[in-house]
């Protein structure tokens, strides 16, 4: 636990400020590296590094598709994109049918689809709303979710939540989850409203923390799943205590598209 308040008490200032001064192309570079990681990490968890086709064809539609992102909003280049994925990816399974079995392929589309194109949802935010305070949203209910329930577990759980997937997942870590979630949207308001003069929704805020802590863990335990199937413990070692990219990103990568998309229907800023 020491190591992983150090990983956060480093890296948490870092992306703060980065998030705050740098321009958005930069973010697009930096969700675009995070992708590729990511991308490369479930393809090292599932063995598939060894196929170096596989590999490229992922990784570099991973790279693509926050650029495509930033650079238009045209939905057709991402249609494209993921039609020439998918075909490249099956291609090539059908060209190597030894070496390259479906599920290869199916985990391949599932890395450089899922990861890059639920990111992206951080571009679109910025893009479309009028503060970048919305950045952090996608952040903020998962990281606070998985710290409260972290601790309500430590301290009442009893009940187990997913055994077979994540051991120390409690029923009473979940339920404090969400209530810490609650709590950090309403938290996220004050600050909006007393640091930058905006007119938060309290209400609305504090509602989507129950959502999206929900799907927060739900990606958590999605994650949890693919290793489990694979049998390791953590994706990677970028982050001290935390493991890799996907371990400390998973509920991220669910939550902001949820959020985005919960966005186009309730107003948080007045």
């Amino acid at each position: 636990m020491a190591k992983r308040i150090l990983t956060a008490v480093i890296w948490l200032p870092i992306a703060a400020l980065g998030f705050a001064f740098a321009p958005v192309w930069a973010i697009a570079l930096a969700i675009s590296a995070l992708s590729v990681v990511a991308v490369y990490e479930l393809l090292w968890a599932t063995g598939l590094v060894r196929q170096k086709r596989l590999c490229v064809i992922s990784a570099v539609f991973a790279a693509l598709v926050p650029l495509w992102t930033y650079y238009s909003s045209e939905f057709y280049l991402l249609l494209l994109g993921a039609f020439l994925l998918v075909s490249l990816c099956f291609l090539d399974g059908m060209l190597h049918q030894a070496k390259v079995k479906f599920e290869m392929v199916c985990a391949a589309l599932f890395g450089a689809l899922i990861v890059p194109c639920f990111l992206s949802s951080f571009l679109r935010m910025e893009m479309e709303m009028e503060t970048r305070l919305i950045f952090y949203l996608p952040l903020i209910y998962p990281f606070i979710s998985d710290a409260g329930g972290y601790f309500a577990g430590r301290l009442f759980g009893k009940h187990k939540l997913a055994p077979e997937l994540s051991p120390k997942k409690t029923i009473e870590g979940s339920i404090g989850a969400v209530l810490f979630a609650v709590v950090g949207g309403l938290l996220f308001g004050a600050v909006a409203h007393y640091g930058f003069g905006l007119q938060p929704n309290y209400a609305v805020l504090g509602l989507l923390g129950i959502p999206l802590s929900v799907i927060s863990q739900f990606g958590d335990l999605v994650f949890s799943y693919i290793k489990r199937e694979f049998g390791i413990k953590d994706y990677g070692r970028i982050f001290m205590g935390h493991g890799g990219v996907l371990d400390r990103f998973d509920s991220v990568i669910f939550a902001a598209p949820a959020l985005e998309l919960l966005l186009h229907f309730v107003p948080i800023f007045s």
